[in-house]
């Protein structure tokens, strides 16, 4: 009983610790179960700069550290939740715009890497087609979906990312807008 008690009481005051910042100048940056407070301030000026003249308006912004990844190679499938405080590379800002969540992600020297944007429609047919004639025809495709570009929403270069899951299984699929199968990603 006591070591119960003990547990709850170390949750609580855990969450406590970690709660989210009131001030719109101090985020969260989620390692594990540690979070680590960035202030917008302290980023480099070039990449706020960037990101605000490009998304003058929005909402539920959050900044983030990410670590060093070849975004040459894979600038679609880096996975936007492994953010870091240890020898960060590249900069992620978490934002809601027209009540879309999005993440971009940036160089520290400014330059925009790429732009996940959120949806719940459908894919378009040529993906809905492409894994109906896959492996994963009998699996259930996530409602939540992203696009991820690297320039615009208009860019003709775009990337469809969805999960696919069968009993426990879950796989991060990544598509062309021409419906090929870039990438598949076991989640563990």
């Amino acid at each position: 009983m006591m070591l119960a008690i003990l547990v709850l009481v170390t949750k609580a005051m855990l969450n406590a610790q970690t709660a989210t910042p009131k001030s719109s100048e101090a985020k969260e940056v989620i390692i594990g179960k540690q979070k680590k407070i960035i202030e917008k301030s302290k980023l480099p000026k070039v990449v706020t700069e960037t990101f605000t003249k490009e998304f003058p308006v929005v909402t539920e912004e959050s900044w983030f550290y990410y670590p060093k990844f070849d975004f040459e190679k894979d600038w679609y499938g880096h996975d936007p939740y492994s953010y870091t405080v240890e020898k960060p590379e590249f900069i992620v800002v978490e934002f809601t715009k027209d009540n879309v969540k999005h993440k971009a992600i940036y160089s520290k020297e400014g330059k925009k890497i790429a732009v996940h944007k959120k949806f719940t429609s459908q894919l378009p047919t040529i993906i809905t087609t492409a894994i109906a004639n896959s492996k994963y025809r009998a699996w259930k495709i996530a409602l939540e979906k992203e696009v991820v570009f690297k320039d615009t929403e208009m860019d003709k270069i775009k990337v469809y990312k969805t999960i696919v899951q069968k009993d426990n299984q879950k796989h991060k699929l990544y598509y062309s807008t021409e419906g090929y199968l870039l990438k598949d990603k076991t989640i563990k």
